[in-house]
């Protein structure tokens, strides 16, 4: 009896590869991706962004709902500054981290640039835009309200966000006790679909765009999960604790009202 053999289907066609070999200059700088010309076009006008939302799948083949973006320059983080470069990145510069890391040494906010206090970051950005000369910019502590429609509104009117999470071994936010504590820039942010009455009764339809010292890349993040990270930072980690630097900890710990368990810092002005 003869049978039959029916021929595997062909393999899917492979989507462009943005870390390429193809894509890196000789001195080691990295081109601008070769996008596939349907993909993401309507990030066309920032590559970065549509860089953010090539590697995370959004919004291939057609424009979110609504989004904004503020571009920013990257700025690297050398030893525990994450939240002094982040601040820097907010003033594109105009403050580095080196200026900002004395300024903090000077009033007692860190020892090796490590920054766990909300309260004591408002302080310090008060410096850090009168050494830029930003004007106009106004910089408000919030407690709680990171996942909420008052927050997405700000966010879709060009406000940008200073906040605190828990960082995984990529950098994203996860839930770690505060342990893996990291400051993110948040510049930007992105509603897939219509929210319908409510921007937040979707978790995954609202991702934000941020900025971080560990990365020259834009991220893409869920907001829920920032949130969640954001909101479970509860303590000290025991491994910097015995790693025999000394550290500024805020009174009551990094899980109190002086710490950074639920808070960050908006800026509206730019």
């Amino acid at each position: 009896m003869k049978m039959c053999t029916i021929p595997p289907p062909p393999p899917p066609p492979t989507l462009p590869n943005i870390n390429s070999p193809t894509n890196v200059q000789k001195n080691g700088q990295i081109n601008e991706p070769s996008f596939d010309p349907e993909i993401c076009t309507w990030a066309s006008e920032h590559p970065e962004l549509r860089e953010a939302c090539f590697k995370n799948k959004i919004c291939y083949e057609k424009p979110p709902f609504a989004y904004k973006y503020r571009y920013f320059e990257s700025i690297l983080q050398i030893g525990p500054t994450c939240g002094l470069v982040a601040l820097s990145m907010a003033v594109n510069g105009e403050a580095s981290p080196d200026e900002l890391l004395s300024i903090a040494k000077l009033e007692g906010y860190t020892s090796n640039g490590e920054m766990f206090s909300c309260k004591n970051m408002v302080k310090l950005t008060e410096k850090a835009f009168s050494l830029a000369e930003v004007e106009g910019v106004c910089c408000t502590l919030k407690k709680g309200g990171l996942y909420s429609s008052e927050t997405i509104k700000r966010l879709l009117n060009g406000a940008v966000l200073l906040v605190p999470y828990d960082a995984d071994c990529n950098h994203s936010p996860c839930l770690k006790n505060g342990h893996t504590a990291h400051w993110a820039l948040v510049c930007g942010i992105i509603i897939i679909n219509h929210p319908g009455e409510d921007f937040i009764s979707d978790q995954k339809n609202v991702y934000v765009l941020c900025r971080h010292g560990k990365s020259k890349y834009v991220s893409a993040w869920n907001l829920y999960d920032l949130a969640q990270s954001n909101n479970n930072l509860y303590e000290f980690s025991p491994k910097k604790g015995a790693d025999g630097l000394v550290y500024v900890l805020p009174e009551g710990g990094i899980g109190g009202e002086n710490g950074l368990r639920d808070q960050f810092l908006i800026f509206e002005g730019y």
